[in-house]
């Protein structure tokens, strides 16, 4: 049990306004929608507190918040949804328009009354994060805190999170006082904050564990030193929990919680364990370590780590450098794809592998492949699918034909087994992936790992644990949904994020369905890691959409109408409205601008708007959910057309030609006619490739459509047969497909020259050019002027830039249709990219030509 030590601190009493009516409603089930006026209880914030029943013909329980109670502005976009026969405090920001729902007893009595609409803790325990406070009685707030006795240790309150009615205390007397000074304190241990928002008076209460205590908790997991490994596991829901060590059990005990862990059960084993396998058990039944380093293939079974020991030979390289986020251009590829062919050139025992990815000097047909290939092209970022240990593909040594993506963890924090040369010497395995990451460093190209912690290959990897993993809906369509808005779950994935920068060098993060996480959840892990790895410039971004499900928590997961409250923490997403407007659908032959469907592109306006990364305006009617203007800043907006689901880009644009296609419902070619001619398709995929290159926000590149990669059966595109594989997968969906799929075949490279060397001077030339890379919206909102001449009827968008970084001024011209004369801006202008890629062209003035089906880029030196 818990003994408190009360540190009694002088209190005083500081004024409370008196609230005053608003002209924010609230409108729900619980009141018929009609509509009633909400309490404004600080500048920007209003509350009320209704008791729900069940729901109407529309659907279960729900509400909005109504501005002037006339529907004319609503908020959110999708109703809020809350649980049944329950009664909620509902607060509400008018400027970020936020909105919280917190069940209480009753609104008549039973409910806590309270001055602030929330509270956070702020201070260098949380790096200055916002860690909510809860309402445990009538005004009074708590907040449980690890001081772990640093150096100027220190904290304020803040009413909303975002600095704008934060409290400290300027006599250190344990009164607060509105934009009074930080509280430093210097004792180290669990404290138990208090405060209370009527009187404005604070308290920290130390809590000590007196009986069946472990130690304080650094980390989860296996925490190794020379002399003994202390072991730890969450356990919230029993405290039946063992370690089996080399065969040995070891009952663990609980630890006092200790820097953000709660229901920590540990033990301390003496001696060198290192390379020691273990497991845990909860309730008997034996579970797998969610922190663990290293994994036995095939197994539950975890291994102990020194990972001083697998350092990459030489140490580490330099970390490349990265201007700005937007200046990046992320490549993405599938390990086993990239090498796996015999044209690759790498040595047979590293096909597929790690180490293949990076052996240097193999050619074909004369030219570049693997690592010199990536260098050649000038990518700033390899993304790679993923590479911690996943489920399938279990067979070892790796000569079976098995294939997958990745996409079923099962060790979060391990190297995948199978890209090894040597999958069971532990150590060597991680060695080889750090060189992985260190050849590439070498090579000037920086590694975003894919990571997919919205779920677990099957509820066995956790479940077994406690259940509090995994979200009570299926967000992600796989069954097993992690629910991130458990605290200790979120901490695991910050944790794990924070492991594969420290440990591994990882320089960012695409997050396989981000959109199924509460965007407040993914903010913390951006706001920490982008404070503790200042210096990195990490890449985070991901997928704003889940699994196809209903979610009752829809207003406040990540989508695009969510988007850009993680500016600041420099979180971004997959611009899928901006790709559909460049190409059409995904599986399927609609198309869109990059094919002359300038109606599919609503008449230019979507190119006109993704031309400028998409940024929001506070001021659009459109705005919502899925409004294609989200960013609040560019590097927000990744700009892609293919990526490894879906049609690749060549696949794509060669069946959207074909004529006489049949698909089936799951997308499958029944029949085509091939194009009769390649010439206009490989222009289209310049066309398309040529928007991303040159569009604010980051440019984002699928292996091997920069020489025409087709994942249909050993390229055999014009048979529909070739097209598909199983039931559902095959080239649209090539997930479990084979290597006659799935592998790079690297005699393209040299058959499609033309498009690699377009893709490599689109590439040169936003490296070049500041004014295609922009670093904030408002940048771009003065420097770059676009627009959408009315003679062409949406066919041409042009954007001219002067941005003062630049040593130029540029002219962009998108042209869908056939080709046009363009007026250029004052002045003379030179042509340096059109629908062959680099060009020069000076002394052109007035007029200049626009080819169709062409980005063309005009510069003009100041």
């Amino acid at each position: 049990m818990k003994k408190s030590y009360i540190l009694t601190l002088a209190m005083s009493v500081a004024s409370v306004a008196s609230p005053a009516m608003a002209d924010w409603f609230f409108r729900g089930t619980a009141n018929a929608w009609d509509a009633t006026a909400m309490t404004q209880v600080a500048a920007n914030n209003y509350q009320t507190c209704q008791a729900f029943t069940g729901g109407d013909g529309g659907g279960g329980p729900r509400f909005k918040i109504d501005r002037l109670g006339n529907w004319s502005e609503n908020y959110p976009a999708s109703d809020y949804a809350v649980n049944a026969n329950t009664s909620y405090q509902i607060n509400f920001n008018s400027v970020t328009k936020a909105i919280s729902a917190t069940s209480v007893a009753s609104c008549t009595g039973g409910g806590f009354s309270k001055v602030f609409p929330s509270l956070y803790f702020r201070g260098t325990p949380n790096s200055w994060g916002s860690t909510a406070m809860q309402l445990v009685a009538n005004n009074t707030w708590q907040v449980q805190v690890y001081f772990d006795g640093q150096s100027n240790q220190r904290f304020k309150v803040d009413v909303l999170g975002d600095w704008t009615q934060n409290y400290g205390d300027n006599g250190a007397n344990g009164s607060l006082e509105q934009s009074g000074a930080d509280i430093f304190f210097s004792a180290q241990g669990d404290y138990l904050l208090t405060v209370n928002d009527q009187t404005k008076q604070y308290s920290l209460a130390l809590q000590t564990c007196t009986n069946n205590c472990g130690t304080g908790v650094e980390s989860l997991g296996a925490v190794y030193d020379s002399a003994g490994t202390t072991f730890s596991l969450w356990s919230p829901d029993s405290s039946s929990v063992a370690l089996v060590l080399e065969g040995v059990t070891h009952n663990m005990t609980y630890a006092n919680n200790a820097a953000g862990y709660t229901d920590v059960y540990q033990v301390r084993v003496d001696g060198d364990l290192h390379l020691a396998e273990y497991y845990f058990t909860v309730n008997g039944q034996r579970v797998r370590d969610p922190y663990g380093k290293m994994a036995v293939p095939q197994s539950d079974t975890n291994i102990v780590m020194d990972m001083s020991r697998t350092e990459p030979v030489g140490g580490w390289a330099a970390r490349p450098a990265l201007e700005n986020r937007e200046a990046s251009v992320i490549y993405e590829v599938h390990m086993r794809d990239f090498t796996i062919h015999a044209s690759s050139g790498v040595d047979p025992a590293k096909r597929g592998k790690y180490l293949g990815m990076v052996q240097a000097g193999t050619t074909h047909n004369g030219v570049k492949t693997g690592i010199d290939h990536l260098k050649e092209l000038g990518v700033t970022h390899v993304q790679l699918l993923p590479v911690y240990d996943y489920a399938t593909c279990d067979g070892l040594p790796d000569s079976d034909p098995c294939y997958n993506w990745g996409y079923d963890p099962r060790n979060y924090n391990v190297p995948e087994d199978r890209y090894s040369q040597t999958p069971t010497d532990y150590e060597n395995r991680a060695r080889e992936f750090k060189t992985l990451i260190n050849e590439l460093h070498k090579a000037g190209i920086r590694v975003v790992m894919d990571v997919v912690y919205n779920h677990t290959y099957s509820k066995e990897m956790f479940n077994a644990i406690t259940g509090k993993y995994y979200t009570p809906t299926d967000l992600s369509g796989t069954g097993n949904s992690i629910d991130a808005d458990v605290p200790m779950v979120s901490r695991m994935i910050q944790d794990s994020l924070e492991y594969w920068v420290d440990e591994y060098n990882i320089d960012g993060f695409r997050f396989d369905l981000i959109g199924i996480f509460s965007h407040a959840e993914v903010e913390k892990w951006g706001a920490y890691l982008n404070s503790k790895y200042a210096d990195r410039n990490l890449l985070l971004y991901g997928e704003p959409w889940n699994g196809y499900a209903a979610d009752p928590k829809e207003g406040q997961r990540v989508r695009y109408g969510t988007t850009r409250f993680m500016a600041q923490e420099h979180v971004g997403v997959f611009n899928g409205a901006y790709r559909e407007a460049i190409k059409g659908n995904n599986d399927g032959t609609a198309t869109g601008f990059m094919f002359n469907n300038v109606s599919a592109a609503d008449n230019g306006w979507a190119i006109f708007d993704g031309l400028r990364a998409s940024p929001y305006d506070a001021n659009d009617s459109r705005n919502g959910t899925w409004f294609r203007n989200f960013t609040g800043d560019p590097e927000q907006s990744i700009n892609y057309i293919s990526a490894h689901d879906n049609f690749g880009l060549w696949d794509k644009v060669y069946l959207s030609l074909a004529s006489n296609v049949v698909q089936n419902a799951s997308h499958q070619v029944v029949s085509l006619t091939p194009p009769a001619d390649l010439g206009y398709p490989k222009r289209v995929v310049n066309f398309g490739m040529g928007q991303i290159f040159t569009s604010q926000g980051i440019a984002f590149v699928h292996a091997g459509d920069e020489f025409l990669r087709t994942k249909t059966a050993d390229e055999q595109m014009s048979l529909a047969s070739a097209w598909n594989y199983g039931a559902h997968g095959g080239t649209h969906n090539s997930y479990n497909s084979p290597d006659s799929f799935n592998s790079i075949k690297w005699h393209n490279k040299s058959a499609n020259a033309p498009t690699f060397n377009y893709f490599k001077s689109l590439i040169a030339l936003r490296k070049t050019h500041a004014g295609l890379r922009m670093t904030s919206q408002a940048d771009v909102a003065q420097y770059l002027s676009v627009a959408r001449p009315g003679e062409f009827s949406g066919q041409v968008v042009t954007g001219y830039i002067n941005y003062p970084s630049d040593s130029h001024n540029l002219f962009v011209v998108y042209n869908s249709g056939a080709n046009v004369y363009v007026n250029l801006p004052a002045g003379n202008w030179t042509r340096v990219a059109d629908a062959d890629g680099a060009t020069q062209v000076a002394g052109l003035s007035g007029s200049a030509l626009a080819e169709g089906t062409a980005v063309t880029v005009f510069i003009q030196a100041r």
